[in-house]
């Protein structure tokens, strides 16, 4: 009984921690092209905001893929669980390598290039938190869709 409620507590964190970093991601792009439109004293404090979004959305995409390990672990490792999950698994990955490697250092090159002054590559940088973003939210539908293939399959 405990194992199975420490599961399911697993999960729960996984899919608040998950929402929460897809929220945050929402209006990342848009916030970069204002900023970009914005310009000057105006521009940086909205830099710096989103900068704290970004902080945020790191948080949470690494609390994301442990607590799905977690739940993973918990629920009977890769004996328990179908192709789905393992593909799961190897998405969540790439999620949070999107989000370390591609948004957070584009959005980190935005705010330099914001003190700089240097316009190309400001946009650049908002180029790819736009691609990191797309991307990310891309892989996040992929994978609710993937934690949904058995029930699914076994409704039918």
């Amino acid at each position: 009984m405990t194992v199975y409620l420490l599961k399911w507590t697993f999960v729960l964190l996984h899919i608040i921690t998950a929402a929460a970093w897809f929220g945050l991601g929402l209006r990342l792009a848009g916030r970069a092209r204002t900023i970009l439109d914005v310009g000057g004293e105006r521009g940086a404090a909205l830099a710096e905001d989103g900068g704290r979004s970004v902080w945020l959305m790191n948080i949470f995409v690494v609390l994301t893929l442990v607590f799905s390990l977690a739940a993973f672990i918990a629920g009977g490792h890769f004996a328990t669980y179908g192709p789905a999950y393992h593909s799961a698994v190897t998405l969540i990955v790439l999620l949070t390598l999107d989000q370390l490697f591609v948004i957070r250092p584009g959005w980190d090159a935005l705010q330099s290039a914001l003190g700089s002054g240097d316009d190309a590559a400001a946009e650049s940088a908002r180029k790819k938190v736009a691609i990191g973003t797309g991307v990310g939210h891309l892989l996040w539908l992929i994978l609710l869709g993937l934690m949904f293939v058995d029930r699914f399959g076994a409704a039918l």
